[in-house]
C-alpha cells in the first residue's frame, strides 16, 4: 500500500492522461504508466507477485515500450538486456518501440536489437507496423524509415505479409485511412498528399520498385481501389508507371488497374457527382495506363471489359437525364482514348447482344426525348470512325415485336444489318416520329453512308419489303419516304469515293486522317459522314 501511495505521488496529471489505462493493473504497470523509475527499481526489487493472479506476466520492456516510458525504456535495457529480442505474443519491444518517437527505436538499435524480426502470424516487418500503426507527422515517419533502412531493414523493403502487401502498400492504405480521417482524437496533423508522395519516392530510390509489381497484388491497383483523392490517384500512378509499374498485373480481386479504374462507373461512381477537376484527372489516369502498355481489351474476373463499363455508363447517364450532355461527353471522351489504344469494337457483347451497334439500339429504346438521338448519334459516329462494322448482319431483337405477324415476318427475314433494326425501332416510337425536326434521320443517314454499297441497298430493299407488309406503321411517313428516296438513287460520287478510303482504313479513319496531309475541311468530311 505504501508503495501504491508513494507512486500516485510522483506522478503528474499530464502522465496519468497521456498513459492510463481503462484495465485494472498491477502496481508495477502504474509505475511504468507513469515513467516512474525509482519505483519500477523498488517494485523489480521484489519477487514476482507484483503481478494479479488473472494476468499473464509480460516482459517489462515490451510494456514499457508500449506504454512509452522513456526512462523506463532506458532502465530496462541496461537492467533487463535479455528482453531486447525476445518475442512475446507475436511482438517484439522494437515493434512497440517503432511506433514511439525515434529516440526509443535508436536506443534499442543501439543495444542490438535485431530490426528484421516479423510478427508471427501477419508476418508484418517495421515498415508495415509504421505506416499501418504509427501515429506520427510524415517528417518524423520518413526519419523513422531512414533509421531502419541504414541498419539493415533494407533487405526486406519489398517484403509481403501475410495478405500479399508490401510496405509501399501498405503506405498507400495509410493514405487512404488519412483521407477518412481514421483513428484520428488527438492534435496530431493528418498527412497530405505531397509527404505521401514524399515518402514513396524515398521507397522506390531505396528499392521499393519491384513492389509495384507484386504478384497477385499491383500497387497500381491499389492506389485506385483504396484512394479518393484524383490528384492524389494521378501523381501516385504516374510515379509508380516511371518507376517500372507494369498495369497488367492483376490486383487483389483479379482485375488490372485499368478494370479497378473503370467499374466504379457502375458499381458506385454516378458521374453526376463528379467535378471537372475529377474528370480531368479521370481521363489523365486512364491516359497515363494506357500510355504505358494497358490493354484495353482487358476484362475482370466478372468478363467484364472496358466496353461493357462505358456502355453501361452511357445507357445509365442517359437514363438519369441530370446533366446528361456533360456527362456523355465524358464518357465518350474515355471510350476514344480506349479506341485510340486498340480498344476492339467487333466482339461480342452478350448472348443477347451481338454487336456494339446492337447495343446502342438499347439507347434508342431508351430514349425519352427525340433530343436524346444526338447522343446516340456521337456514340455510333465514334464507333465507325475506330472500325465497328455497320454491315454486320445480326439478328431481331425481341424489343422490335409488337404482333404476331410482326414477329412472324421478321423471324423469316432473317438476319439483317443494324440500319434495318433501327428502322424498325424508330417506326415504333411515336415521340420520334413525329418530331418535326426528324432528328432520327441523322442516325439513319450515318448508317447509310457508311455501310458498303452491296449491303446498304439489300437493306433498304427489306425495309421497302416490311413497309409493305405492314411491320413498319404507315403513320411513320417520313420515316417510309426517306426510305424509298434513298432507295431509289445511288449514292453520289464523292459519297462513293469516301467509302473506298474508309474502307481502305480498315474502317478506321479515327486512327489515321488526321496523320493525312489534308485540307481541315476534307478531314471532317472524311471523319464525320456528312451527307
Amino acid at each position: 500500500m505504501f508503495v501504491f501511495v508513494l507512486f500516485l505521488v510522483g506522478i503528474d496529471d499530464d502522465s496519468i492522461a497521456d498513459r492510463s489505462s481503462d484495465k485494472l493493473q498491477s502496481a508495477i504497470c502504474y509505475a511504468i504508466d507513469g515513467d516512474q523509475v525509482e519505483i519500477l527499481e523498488l517494485l523489480m526489487q521484489q519477487t514476482e507477485g507484483h503481478w494479479l493472479s488473472w494476468q499473464q506476466k509480460r516482459p517489462l520492456l515490451h510494456i514499457a515500450c508500449e506504454r512509452g516510458a522513456w526512462n523506463c525504456v532506458k532502465y530496462l535495457v541496461a537492467e533487463r538486456s535479455d528482453e531486447i529480442n525476445q518475442c512475446y505474443d507475436e511482438y517484439y519491444p522494437i515493434h512497440q518501440a517503432a511506433l514511439q518517437p525515434i529516440k526509443f527505436l535508436e536506443l534499442l538499435i543501439q543495444n542490438e536489437a535485431d530490426v528484421k524480426v516479423c510478427t508471427a502470424t501477419q508476418q508484418l516487418t517495421l515498415l508495415h507496423l509504421v505506416f499501418l500503426l504509427g501515429r506520427k507527422s510524415t517528417e518524423d515517419t520518413l526519419n523513422t524509415c531512414k533509421l531502419l533502412l541504414y541498419h539493415g531493414l533494407r533487405e526486406l523493403i519489398n517484403k509481403p505479409d501475410s495478405l500479399g502487401n508490401t510496405p509501399l502498400h501498405g503506405l498507400i492504405v495509410r493514405y487512404a485511412l488519412e483521407e477518412a480521417r481514421y483513428g484520428y482524437d488527438s492534435d496530431i496533423q493528418p498527412w497530405n498528399k505531397w509527404d505521401v508522395l514524399h515518402i514513396a519516392r524515398y521507397l522506390l530510390r531505396n528499392g521499393a520498385s519491384p513492389s509495384i509489381n507484386q504478384a497477385g497484388n499491383s500497387a497500381l491497383a491499389c492506389v485506385l481501389r483504396h484512394v479518393r483523392d484524383w490528384e492524389f490517384r494521378y501523381e501516385m500512378l504516374n510515379m509508380l508507371l516511371q518507376a517500372g509499374g507494369n498495369p497488367n498485373i492483376v490486383g487483389r480481386d483479379g482485375s488490372v488497374p485499368l478494370m479497378v479504374c473503370l467499374v466504379p462507373l457502375i458499381n458506385k461512381d454516378p458521374l453526376h457527382h463528379f467535378t471537372h477537376t475529377m474528370k480531368v484527372c479521370y481521363l489523365n489516369c486512364v491516359r497515363i495506363l494506357l500510355k504505358h502498355g494497358a490493354n484495353p481489351n482487358c476484362s475482370s474476373r466478372s468478363n467484364l471489359t472496358p466496353l461493357h463499363v462505358l456502355v453501361f455508363s452511357a445507357n445509365e447517364t442517359m437514363a438519369l437525364g441530370k446533366d446528361a450532355e456533360q456527362n456523355m461527353e465524358f464518357v465518350r471522351s474515355l471510350l476514344v482514348l480506349l479506341l485510340q489504344h486498340g480498344l476492339d469494337t467487333n466482339i461480342r457483347i452478350s448472348q443477347r447482344t451481338q454487336h456494339i451497334l446492337q447495343a446502342l439500339l438499347d439507347m434508342v429504346q431508351g430514349s425519352r426525348l427525340p433530343s436524346d438521338l444526338k447522343q446516340v448519334y456521337n456514340f455510333t459516329l465514334t464507333f465507325l470512325q475506330y472500325g465497328a462494322n455497320p454491315d454486320l448482319s445480326v439478328s431481331s431483337s425481341s424489343k422490335c415485336e409488337t404482333s404476331v405477324a410482326s414477329s412472324i415476318f421478321l423471324r423469316s427475314a432473317g438476319n439483317h444489318p443494324i440500319l434495318y433494326h433501327y428502322a424498325i425501332m424508330v417506326s415504333r416510337k411515336d415521340d420520334l416520329m413525329s418530331d418535326c425536326e426528324q432528328r432520327f434521320a441523322s442516325l439513319f443517314w450515318l448508317y447509310y453512308l457508311s455501310m458498303s454499297h452491296k449491303e446498304v441497298y439489300l437493306t433498304l430493299g427489306a425495309l421497302l419489303r416490311a413497309m409493305e407488309a405492314g411491320v413498319i406503321p404507315v403513320r411513320a411517313t417520313a420515316l417510309c419516304s426517306l426510305i424509298k428516296e434513298l432507295y431509289s438513287k445511288p449514292r453520289t460520287l464523292k459519297q462513293i469515293v469516301r467509302h473506298v478510303i474508309y474502307k481502305s482504313m480498315d474502317c478506321k479513319p479515327g486512327l489515321y486522317v488526321n496523320k493525312l496531309p489534308l485540307p481541315n475541311s476534307l478531314k471532317d468530311y472524311l471523319l464525320n459522314f456528312d451527307p
